[in-house]
Order: structure tokens, then C-alpha cells, then sequence
């Protein structure tokens, strides 16, 4: 990642044996209402080049249908804009956190673009994410507490691929989640 003149952010090639080459860039609404952001693409997201589309981004959607959060007021990102892979002799690649180190170092990207669409919200789903804005607690305690980047209000709540995993649709962990976005996302 470079900065060059004028402000904007270049991307560069990751590390090919720690993330995958396809890079995938945040998409929605220019003029947000909420800007979403997620930890990292997975294989799905890579593959099709766009944030949320694997089972995390259908759960994402389940969620925000229940909050009332209309689709076409948001923006949808990652903390880092490539897959960070671990390759495994029976498994292949396979998906993995980001480190605080590729946090640091993609995370300029996903911010830049938050500064240029200045929606009224963010919301930072997951501890990668959280990590961007200054939260190192669990997600349990960041959930309760608000932040700011550069004036515009940060809330936290669990990544859905977390909830899917750990609780599934209907689940206390879903509808905690499904209260934030629904408390958080009020006009």
C-alpha cells in the first residue's frame, strides 16, 4: 500500500503465499447511511471480487432484513481487501485472521474510502474490524462502547460468520446481533 500524491490509496500485490492476488473492493451506496465493515474476504468473496457474498454475506443480509436496514443505505467493505490464505497439505488453501501487522498495513485502504464517502455510521463487524478503530477488548465489551473516526460514530458488533458458526439463525448470539444492527442503524 502506497500513499502517492493527492491522498489517494494504491493497493499492491500482497505476499502470494499469504493472501490470495484478488483484491475486493468495497461496493454499495456512494452516499451511505451505514458503511459495514466486515474482517476479510473468504473464497467466495475472492473469487466474485466483491465483499459479503458467501454464507457470512447471506447471513448478513437475514440480519439486516430483521434490523430494518435497507440495503441501498449502506456500504459493504473489509478490513483487508485481499483473502489471507493458509495452505494445508490435506485441505489446500484455507481461509485465515488477518494479522495486526496486515491490519496496520491494509487497513489505510478501507479507511481512505470511509473518508471519502463519510457516511453518518460505521459499523465494525468482528475483532479485525473493531481492531481498525481502536478496540483491542472483546467484542462482548466493544459492542457497548461507542468510538469515533474522524467524527463519524463506530459501533461494534459479532462478525456473522461468528454468529454462524457459534449460534446460527435464531440463536441469543443472532438476535443480540440483529439487536445491534437494529439499535446501531436507527435513523
Amino acid at each position: 500500500m502506497r500513499q502517492p500524491r493527492g491522498g489517494q490509496i494504491r493497493l499492491r500485490s500482497p505476499d502470494p503465499r499469504r493472501f490470495d492476488a484478488r483484491a475486493v473492493m468495497p461496493e454499495g451506496s456512494l452516499t451511505p447511511r451505514i458503511y459495514l465493515i466486515g474482517e476479510a474476504p473468504g473464497r467466495q468473496e475472492a473469487e466474485a471480487g466483491r465483499p459479503f457474498v458467501g454464507p457470512a454475506g447471506t447471513a448478513l443480509r437475514a440480519m439486516m432484513r430483521e434490523a430494518g436496514i435497507d440495503e441501498s443505505q449502506i456500504r459493504l467493505a473489509n478490513a483487508v481487501p485481499f483473502r489471507p490464505i493458509q495452505r494445508s497439505v490435506k485441505r489446500g488453501l484455507r481461509n485465515r485472521k488477518p494479522t495486526a501487522t496486515e491490519l496496520r498495513d491494509n487497513g489505510p485502504f478501507v479507511l481512505a474510502d470511509i473518508a471519502s464517502v463519510r457516511p453518518r455510521l460505521i459499523i465494525a463487524l468482528g475483532k479485525s474490524a473493531a481492531w481498525l478503530f481502536g478496540a483491542s477488548m472483546t467484542i462482548d465489551r466493544a459492542r457497548r462502547k461507542a468510538f469515533r473516526f474522524q467524527g463519524i460514530p463506530v459501533r461494534i458488533t459479532y462478525h456473522p460468520g461468528f454468529v454462524v458458526r457459534f449460534g446460527g439463525k435464531g440463536s441469543r448470539l443472532w438476535r443480540t446481533a440483529v439487536h445491534d444492527l437494529r439499535k446501531f442503524g436507527r435513523p
